[in-house]
């Protein structure tokens, strides 16, 4: 019987773009015969919607008489590819009866991009030629793009942090391969550190864990704060000199002689490779030993995506986070935290409860390797409640020297800060409301 592999492309691409990377995958194939499926999906239309597409895949599917058995179909996706496959695949289907066998995400944006909200000109200057971009730009799709777009967050909740296990042996056998370097010529200007040109080494990545963090009146943590580790086994690796268009075998590529290999590899990867032992699994030590040192030579940084909101339920758009020490109080530590290690924050443009802030952890380990610290504390400061009338509710501002926040201890700061990951911080904070807000005489 024959195996069909189905690719799916990024925003603002199409299927041709991918005939060399079906080609290549073609001609590995030795046993069963294979049959390459490439999809084609509207990304540059403004009203259409992740939800759009996926009911659209969806009913392609059925109408191409793809397979619905269980782990009967391979899947390769680029770049926004992973958010359709992966809406898809948590609209229609259980953990145990999706379609999916082995998913390869090649540098997938799951948590977003730094170029969804860049702009029109910026978008159409840099990515594949500005006539593309005269007109509409796929409003809908980059808002879920966006760097802390609630989207990503509730689409991890679903396939990463729900009762089910969605990856790993017995399941679906996903593959992220990202690069680690950005374009050539006038596209730089899209080039960050961490990144492909396109999306983080840290917000590509799926391995990542949510913190949930509720506060007292006083800004302490409540005893029933929690840090989950994403379910499942996702195998996960950096490829050096390759960029967001070169690891799909496109632009030229691939740069690295071990990508054809790996994604070869990805694509006949089986059940074995992903039987946990001592913590790994066999197919995760094969991509880290085809480059050991990668992971340390590539830019270390982390993706915190925060949402902040309160015990009533309302969303806060206006705070600040804290990561400070209680001793030595010269601030000197402090002074170092924000400037060397939160890189860049990005708020969600349409909710501001909402942020995505680039952390150096290479910075964050130097400053820790500088100072003796036992305890670290990260908290939450948002609008006070001042004296009413003028603000009769609110939250209650307590200076770093009475809260104690969230303590991290130094033994558990890895835990919290981890290179190439991303972080879900969902805080709730308690609202004050005062008296004078209601009277009865």
């Amino acid at each position: 019987m024959a195996r069909h592999v189905v690719i799916v492309h990024g925003w603002s691409d199409e299927g041709k773009s991918f005939k060399n990377l079906a080609s290549n995958i073609s001609t590995w194939s030795k046993k069963p015969p294979l049959i390459i499926n490439i999809a084609d999906w509207i990304s540059l239309q403004d009203k259409v919607t992740y939800a759009d597409v996926a009911v659209a895949m969806q009913r392609a599917w059925l109408k191409l008489k793809l397979s619905t058995e269980p782990r009967s179909v391979d899947v390769v996706t680029h770049s926004t590819g992973a958010l359709i496959v992966r809406e898809w695949m948590t609209r229609f289907y259980q953990s145990a009866n999706v379609p999916i066998y082995r998913f390869l995400m090649l540098a997938p944006a799951n948590f977003g991009s730094p170029l969804a909200h860049k702009g029109r000109s910026f978008i159409g200057r840099v990515v594949k030629g500005w006539n593309k971009f005269l007109g509409q730009t796929g409003t809908e799709i980059l808002k879920g793009l966006e760097l802390g777009s609630p989207y990503t967050v509730n689409l991890a909740k679903k396939d990463l942090f729900s009762n089910d296990t969605w990856y790993g042996s017995g399941k679906i056998l996903a593959t992220i391969l990202v690069g680690n370097i950005g374009y050539d010529g006038v596209e730089a200007i899209a080039n960050e550190d961490g990144s492909d040109g396109t999306v983080r080494i840290s917000t590509a990545n799926l391995n990542c864990s949510l913190l949930q963090l509720p506060l007292d009146s006083n800004q302490q943590a409540k005893n029933d704060w929690s840090l989950q580790k994403s379910k499942g086994e996702i195998a996960f690796g950096i490829i050096d000199q390759e960029n967001h268009s070169t690891i799909a075998l496109k632009s030229g590529g691939p740069k690295n002689p071990n990508t054809l290999t790996l994604i070869q590899n990805a694509l006949s990867v089986e059940d074995e490779g992903f039987s946990v032992n001592n913590g790994s699994f066999p197919w995760q030590r094969e991509i880290d030993m085809s480059d050991p040192l990668i992971a340390n030579r590539s830019p270390r940084y982390m993706n915190l995506v925060s949402h902040v909101s309160d015990d009533l339920g309302q969303e806060i758009a206006d705070y600040f986070i804290q990561i400070y020490r209680k001793t030595n109080t010269d601030r000197k530590f402090e002074k170092e935290i924000y400037e060397d290690v939160f890189n860049t924050t990005h708020t969600y443009f349409d909710n501001p409860a909402y942020r995505s802030i680039y952390i150096s952890v290479k910075n964050l380990d130097a400053i820790m390797a500088r100072y003796t610290i036992e305890m670290l504390y990260l908290s939450i400061t948002a609008q006070p409640m001042f004296e009413p009338p003028q603000n009769p509710v609110g939250y209650r501002s307590i200076s770093a020297a009475d809260t104690d926040g969230l303590q991290i201890a130094s033994k558990d700061i890895s835990s919290f800060f981890t290179a190439h990951r991303t972080l879900i911080a969902e805080v709730v904070m308690e609202r004050q409301i005062d008296g004078t807000v209601f009277e009865i005489k």
